[in-house]
């Protein structure tokens, strides 16, 4: 309660200084600090999340360090900022038709492979560190494999963005010819189309990403030699998620509970531990931790992968 009591006060006095009283410096500087005490935030979250989950009455635990969160951050800033600066010096000192397509060809290629190796290195980070009682959690990944994963979900994302603004502008142009409607009417028409559009496919595609990438650190992670197994069905998650965001649309909210309980029960009944002998596990003492972690990234509704 204290935690998202700080959290809340600290979203009001961001939104006070930048959109009341204007200072849009004291704003600036309120959002670096939040920027600045994100790495820590999010470790702190995952230390209570696990602590507050048990199974078989022994509780898991994290034992990850902060500064390997803020070394995860630092690093994508540079490798981020190194690859700006370069397409940059590229355009900027070499003016040619091939080397606007060369830059364009890195800005489009390079961040997936930079978005792989980062992710891979959070979710070792975090899995590697995880404990259920005083047996430690082990993952191996590939940059590759993400990357192709990464790919995967694009091209869905391009063909499903494709069939839904298809569908939706025939719409509005059966509309069109329907309602002979006024030039502002169709301007109005055609934001809504393109809002609602937006929309569907970023709800059906979080669903489908989250389907690929958990059933392949599933498929990755062991406990002790003992392996686990996802089998998600990806397209399925994508229409649930897609389902629940009209839910949440149209109830304005309220059936947020249901909608989470829905879409969390699927992941879960097709996640599996092959594990026959869970006697050896032995629980470990875990200290108490502060919640403001949890507070922060459930208020800003920021994914951790947990």
């Amino acid at each position: 309660m204290v935690g998202r009591v700080i959290i809340v006060l600290f979203y009001g006095l961001f939104l006070l200084f930048s959109d009341i009283l204007g200072m849009y410096k004291v704003a600036l500087f309120l959002f670096i600090i939040f920027l600045l005490l994100l790495p820590w935030l999010v470790r702190q979250a995952i230390r209570f999340r696990l602590k507050s989950t048990s199974y078989r009455n022994i509780r898991f635990s994290y034992r990850g360090r902060v500064r390997d969160f803020y070394i995860l951050a630092l690093m994508g800033i540079f490798l981020f900022g190194s690859l700006l600066l370069v397409v940059g010096a590229l355009t900027t000192l070499v003016r040619s038709d091939f080397v606007a397509l060369l830059a364009a060809f890195i800005l489009l290629i390079t961040p997936f492979y930079l978005g792989s190796f980062l992710y891979k290195r959070y979710k070792e980070l975090v899995i590697n560190n995880s404990y259920y009682g005083k047996a430690r959690f082990n993952i191996e990944l590939s940059v590759r494999e993400i990357s192709r994963l990464f790919f995967k979900v694009s091209l869905i994302f391009l063909i499903s963005s494709a069939v839904i603004f298809g569908v939706i502008s025939g719409i509005l142009f059966g509309l069109k010819l329907f309602l002979n409607p006024s030039a502002a009417q169709w301007q109005f028409l055609i934001g809504i189309g393109g809002a609602v559009s937006y929309m569907i496919v970023l709800a059906f595609i979080k669903g489908v990403s989250d389907g690929y990438f958990s059933n392949y650190i599933r498929n990755n992670t062991t406990l002790e030699g003992a392996p686990f197994k996802g089998e998600i069905n990806e397209i399925k998650l994508g229409f649930i998620s897609l389902s629940n965001s009209l839910m949440l649309l149209f109830s304005l909210g309220l059936l947020y509970p249901y909608a989470k309980i829905r879409y969390l029960r699927e992941k879960i009944e097709n996640s599996y531990f092959a594990c026959s002998d869970f006697e050896r596990f032995e629980a470990q003492f875990e200290d108490s931790i502060s919640t403001i972690g949890e507070e922060a990234v459930d208020f800003f509704d920021i994914d951790i992968g947990i």
